[in-house]
């Protein structure tokens, strides 16, 4: 008997947009969950980008490759919830749902009057998650922030840096990645919850608050010491040398760290940097700290004959901790991610082939819902209106001709 994804049978609407609900989404999705996406009907916005209209190769709203990257494994409708029309879809919908998850500034469900307290109303056993940027409530819950701007209010910008230099966001949305992943969690306790006690209730998720919660520690030191924690960039505060060292070939580099004396003696026997290891004047991590300019050139100068993945094998080999700084084409073509299966395939009508990163984690006794390619614009609107709703042929046509679940992207109107 073929096994169950962990969340067949749950469904969601989703009415969440760019980057931090449609990372929850997909992983929910991928492991099993059926996810309407209920998306804007005058396109794709990622970052305020409108994606409506053709381009040379075709449509290019279903090219957004930030759009298909978190939105894999769902079904798209869109519904436009300013019309009265679209807001009674969008309550049938919720009729028949398990979850309502949504990621827009506090004001709007209310202002639509689709908040928790009226979903209950449709569905008294509704699980509903927003996830504002700053929460529901508060002084500044009305404020809008994205990930680039959550990361700084969340402190993480104010760690992320070289030393004596300023402040840097992470490479990339670090907030709405990691919030993503917390609403997942959070989602199953609440399903835990409703399986034990048949009740819904409201999950809030704040992406700034998330963000502080996986830097506790820094706080904590502020605390201790009344000073605010600074900036290191590749350094660590006791293990040394410890960076990130440029190796033969474009853009190659190895991450090495060195914890103990052993490690220490290994590193200046594989370098031949003999005078280093003898040197008394470099006989502990702290004095070593203090010659870091000596060191780090002879470590330089050794990476640099090599590249990164001969610096690695020999480090690794000496009992040294080394590791390739691994850029995207060298995970693509990994074969150990391959032969975990991790990293996902899909092949897209209109985008073409792409891989992905999978699922992070593996079920022994249950199946995942990977290798589906992210949905085309208001693909499924009509089969969610026919098979879900029971909508007849005669309605479906009114409710795409006035624009109430557009097929396309529509301009949007302003009133």
């Amino acid at each position: 008997m073929k096994a169950k994804a962990p969340l067949s049978g749950v469904r969601i609407a989703d009415l969440t947009n760019v980057i931090a609900g449609p990372v929850a989404t997909r992983m929910l999705a991928h492991m099993g969950a059926e996810i309407l996406k209920i998306e804007l009907p005058w396109g794709r916005a990622i970052g305020n980008i409108a994606m409506h209209g053709d381009d040379e190769e075709g449509r290019a709203y279903n090219k957004v490759g930030t759009f298909n990257e978190v939105n894999r494994a769902k079904k798209s409708m869109a519904i436009d919830l300013t019309h009265e029309s679209g807001k009674e879809l969008f309550r049938e919908i919720v009729s028949i749902s398990d979850i309502v998850i949504q990621n827009y500034s506090p004001r709007v469900m209310g202002n639509l009057s689709l908040d928790y307290e009226n979903l209950r109303k449709i569905k008294p056993d509704i699980i509903m998650v927003s996830m504002p940027a700053l929460g529901l409530e508060g002084p500044w819950s009305n404020y809008i922030s994205f990930g680039p701007g959550t990361d700084a209010l969340g402190g993480l910008s104010s760690i992320t840096g070289y030393k004596d230099g300023n402040p840097h966001k992470p490479g990339n949305f670090y907030a709405d990645h990691n919030s993503g992943f917390h609403v997942a969690t959070g989602l199953m306790a609440a399903l835990y919850h409703k399986s034990q006690t048949g009740e819904g209730q409201h999950l809030e998720i704040v992406l700034r608050e998330a963000t502080m919660s996986v830097i506790g520690e820094h706080f904590i030191e502020y605390q201790l010491t009344g000073k605010e924690p600074k900036r290191s960039g590749n350094d660590h505060q006791t293990f040394f040398p410890h960076g990130i060292f440029p190796c033969k070939g474009n853009d190659s580099w190895v991450a090495i760290s060195i914890e103990s004396e052993r490690e220490w003696k290994s590193l200046c026997d594989l370098l031949t940097a003999f005078d280093l290891k003898d040197d008394p004047d470099l006989s502990d991590i702290k004095t070593r700290r203090l010659n870091y300019q000596k060191i780090e050139s002879k470590i330089t100068e050794w990476t640099k004959k090599r590249t990164n993945q001969q610096a690695m094998n020999q480090m690794q080999s000496k009992g040294i901790r080394a590791g390739i700084v691994a850029k995207a084409s060298d995970i693509l073509s990994d074969k150990h991610f391959s032969e975990r299966g991790y990293l996902d395939t899909v092949d897209h009508p209109d985008a073409g082939k792409y891989t992905s990163p999978g699922l992070p984690f593996k079920f022994s006794k249950a199946a995942t819902n990977v290798g589906v390619r992210a949905p085309m614009f208001s693909e499924h609107t009509i089969s969610i209106l026919s098979n879900l709703l029971c909508k007849d042929i005669r309605t479906i046509d009114s409710l795409i001709e006035k624009g109430t679940t557009p097929l396309e992207p529509i301009d949007r109107i302003y009133s």
